[in-house]
């Protein structure tokens, strides 16, 4: 039967070995020498080892003894490791990718300015984003350890995922300058329901998306004429048409910037457009992903501020 050692039998052991004396081990580890001497007793019991001898006026290890301190030093290291500091992250060194999946609607307003923060702070590691649709299980990708973090605009998440709020956007309806209601000020709600829309094709029937979200939460669904799957070729099919196409404002406001388009405030009945941070529990205090958090939660605080400065 494996007789049991604690850790700091262990630690005892480990100044033995190098030391080779009991008052220089004690006074290494600060304990008296009456302890040392008491545990070196209860170490060649637990062995079945004398461990060290005495060789004249000094203390040599045994045989078995010379082959102990490599196998207790590895032993102490691991268990340093467990229970000590967790290691820091370091942005100039780190060669390791970043993986990052964001919903499309994230791609023109977001993205950019992160991933050009990213490559200045940490030079060395490549930045790798994917996009989120109904086919990509991004909670589970969190919990394998294939994505670091996900980007999103859905307030609604698996229960095991910790979340953190990001930035907050007005909605706003965006259009071709040609559209009956471009120039006119807000958009009322009776003319909302009576124009045709576009959207993004919807995650699934369950999350149809917040801005849905929202009208059915107020017993109105609007008349979605056409669904995009790729967001960011909506504001090309507003050229020319009828559709309006409801999203956040600074989404709105880069496209009109780019193209002859026009926004305007949506109806005051919607609320605000919610951005979020998702992570798995795993990486909960792991210290690059600690780090990657804050990066993005900077940018965020950013862009909300040199949006409070243009208004």
């Amino acid at each position: 039967m494996l007789k049991e050692m604690d850790t700091r039998q262990l630690r005892v052991l480990r100044a033995l070995l190098e030391e080779c004396s009991v008052t220089q081990a004690a006074r290494k580890l600060d304990l008296s020498q009456p302890n040392v001497s008491l545990t070196l007793r209860k170490l060649r019991d637990i062995i079945g080892d004398p461990i060290l001898v005495r060789s004249g006026s000094k203390l040599v290890p045994t045989e078995r003894g010379q082959t102990l301190l490599a196998q207790v030093r590895a032993v102490l290291d691991g268990i340093d490791r467990i229970v000590g500091t967790s290691p820091t992250f370091d942005p100039r060194s780190s060669t390791a990718p970043f993986r990052i999946a964001s919903a499309d609607c994230m791609e023109a307003i977001f993205l950019p300015p992160l991933v050009q923060h990213l490559q200045q702070q940490v030079p060395g590691a490549s930045v790798i984003v994917r996009g989120i649709d109904a086919s990509f299980d991004y909670a589970e990708a969190l919990e394998r350890d294939q994505l670091d973090v996900v980007i999103c605009n859905w307030p609604g998440s698996p229960g095991h995922l910790k979340t953190a709020h990001l930035m907050t956007e007005d909605i706003v309806c965006l259009m071709g300058t040609q559209h009956p209601l471009a120039g006119r000020g807000r958009v009322s709600i009776e003319d909302y329901m009576a124009s045709d829309h576009i959207a993004p094709v919807a995650r699934s029937r369950a999350d149809p998306g917040p801005i849905d979200l929202q009208l059915a939460e107020r017993g109105l669904r609007r008349k979605i004429r056409t669904m995009v799957a790729e967001f960011n070729l909506i504001p090309h099919m507003l050229l020319g048409s009828d559709l309006i196409f409801t999203s956040s404002a600074r989404f709105a406001a880069y496209f009109s910037s780019l193209m002859p388009l026009h926004w305007t405030p949506a109806p005051s009945e919607f609320g605000t457009l919610k951005f979020f941070l998702l992570w798995h529990e795993r990486a909960h205090s792991d210290a690059r992903n600690i780090w990657l958090r804050g990066q993005i939660s900077a940018v965020a605080r950013s862009l909300e501020a040199s949006r409070t400065l243009r208004e």
